[in-house]
């Protein structure tokens, strides 16, 4: 027998499949313009021991540029599922709020492994991205480096002219968590910008299963860097890539695939 879901998860269900479906033809796997890319990445280990193999590298396209500040270091190769998340949701916020680009930071290494300035990024699943940002008339500035706000949304020293963005980082969060293909477990953030983007939702009338997710999976990490000044973001092992991917909790609803039969009881870093 088949097994009906109640009437409120289908509900909910309906609500994510909305948000997630709202992409032109061909956005589900890349936007307009970009690459075809192979799918041949595999991630091992953990984000704070592992590799990467057939990393992909995330390119500058038209919605979506590398951060100044690391494009010398070259670590922008992730797995093909989170490549490919980065390009939607630039996509996505590009399209509902014209002018701005995503910009990009560190993701991984081409093979992976230990990164300088970070305690994870080591297969794949992690990356660092700029919040959106406008410049003292209001028009997306493109930054050199991150830059930290207080919770009015002004800029600290020395980037006191700029503001952040409210409508298009919050864009870029409901994209992220309601994408269907690449599931996201954390996206680390300080918790004054946290409390900015669920104000934000709220005021803008988002669905609440969409600010339900935002809230489980923005976190500021007890501990080392309070992300203050951009998104850490990290996905879920793909399901090809188990068991040599392997993931710790928490393992939220939308956790792709069967759980771990037996999580290891790992102790380690949360954020960069």
């Amino acid at each position: 027998m088949r097994r009906l879901l109640p009437p409120c998860a289908l509900v909910a269900a309906a609500l994510i499949a909305s948000v997630a479906s709202a992409r032109t033809p061909g956005e589900r796997h890349r936007g307009p313009g970009a690459r075809a890319i192979p799918r041949t990445s595999r991630s091992i280990g953990y984000p704070w021991r592992g590799t990467l193999r057939g990393g992909v590298r995330a390119a500058p396209n038209a919605f979506m540029r590398h951060t100044g500040e690391y494009v010398d270091g070259g670590a922008f190769h992730g797995t093909w599922e989170l490549v490919q998340l980065l390009e939607r949701a630039a996509y996505r916020v590009w399209r509902r709020a014209p002018g701005a680009k995503l910009s990009v930071g560190e993701l991984s290494s081409p093979g992976g492994g230990e990164i300088a300035g970070h305690s994870s990024h080591e297969n794949g699943r992690d990356v660092d991205i700029a919040f959106y940002m406008l410049d003292a008339r209001g028009r997306p500035f493109e930054p050199y480096a991150f830059a930290e706000f207080d919770s009015a949304g002004r800029g600290r020293p020395p980037n006191q002219a700029l503001r952040f963005d409210d409508t298009r980082n919050w864009e870029l969060v409901a994209k992220l968590v309601a994408d269907g293909d690449a599931r996201v477990q954390f996206i680390f953030v300080g918790r004054a910008v946290r409390r900015r983007l669920l104000d934000a939702a709220r005021r803008r009338g988002a669905p609440t299963i969409l600010i339900e997710r935002a809230e489980r999976v923005l976190v500021q990490p007890a501990e080392g860097h309070p992300h203050r000044n951009h998104f850490h973001l990290r996905i879920y092992c793909p399901p090809s890539d188990r068991p040599s991917c392997e993931d710790r909790p928490p393992f939220h609803p939308w956790y792709p695939g069967g759980l771990p039969s037996a999580p290891a009881l790992v102790v380690a870093p949360l954020g960069d």
